[in-house]
């Protein structure tokens, strides 16, 4: 208020001696001096509004396979701490191992799992039965969504060399999406990660490949799979519209000026 008033101020002893100068008529020397009272108004107030944040999408590209008996810790917004571990279980072993002093030549079993197991309170985007959803491009993640805490992606098992059982939609494809929720400083994200998933003929070794994750910057905004970039302004109700300014003034001072 005294920086306003010392504005105030300065303004009519300007004014005064205009007038004085030029003769002006005083009660366009009024107007202009409610003009200038009000720009300055204006001025501070929309210096005050908080300033828009921008939403971002941040992408990391990377190629790490997954190797049998492997874990993959992924951190999405790299802040030191695993968001999600991505687990090959694999098994291998023989007849012999279940009948001890069998002969060791017996046919092979073998037992894979690939799965995603989220730390914390993160949560894995479900396909509505045990598995994680294995997403095409371009599908939003975000509010709304199922996701639930641990999910099986694929798994597989052989009996005497034979392919026995497969299961999960994430069994030989390319280019195919996690979709992911989890917290940074209390406050819940949503993100994506991209792996390929191959498995040797007639076994259950099995071969996941991480090729990028992405997350969105803003809390609860959805993230499209496949994103890599972009940003936008958002912005509060508070945010002045464009010609505030000189709507304030046209409007508020020369709309009550009479003729």
């Amino acid at each position: 208020m005294k920086c306003m008033g010392e504005i105030m101020s300065v303004r009519k002893s300007e004014s005064r001696k205009l007038t004085k100068r030029t003769g002006l008529d005083p009660k366009l020397d009024r107007w202009l001096l409610a003009y200038a009272a009000a720009a300055s108004a204006a001025g501070v107030g929309i210096l005050a509004l908080a300033q828009p944040s921008q939403a971002e999408v941040v992408y990391t590209p990377t190629h790490q396979v997954i190797r049998s008996r492997a874990m993959l810790a992924l951190d999405l917004n790299q802040d030191g701490i695993t968001d999600f571990t991505l687990s090959n279980v694999f098994s291998s072993c023989s007849i012999a191992d279940f009948r001890r002093g069998v002969a060791p030549e017996c046919s092979p079993v073998e037992f894979q799992d690939l799965e995603v197991l989220p730390q914390g309170a993160n949560l894995v985007l479900e396909n509505g039965s045990s598995f994680a959803s294995a997403l095409p491009p371009g599908k939003k993640v975000g509010p709304g969504d199922k996701f639930g805490a641990a999910y099986k992606m694929e798994g597989c098992s052989t009996f005497g060399g034979f392919l026995g059982v497969t299961s999960g939609p994430w069994r030989n494809v390319s280019d195919r999406y996690l979709g992911l929720e989890f917290s940074i400083q209390g406050q819940i994200h949503y993100g994506w990660a991209r792996l390929n998933v191959s498995r040797k003929p007639d076994s259950c070794t099995t071969f996941p490949v991480l090729t990028g994750y992405a997350y969105e910057t803003v809390p609860n905004k959805p993230i499209g799979t496949g994103k890599t970039s972009g940003t936008d302004e958002v912005s509060g109700s508070e945010r002045p519209e464009a010609g505030t300014l000189g709507s304030l003034a046209q409007g508020g001072v020369l709309g009550n000026r009479k003729p």
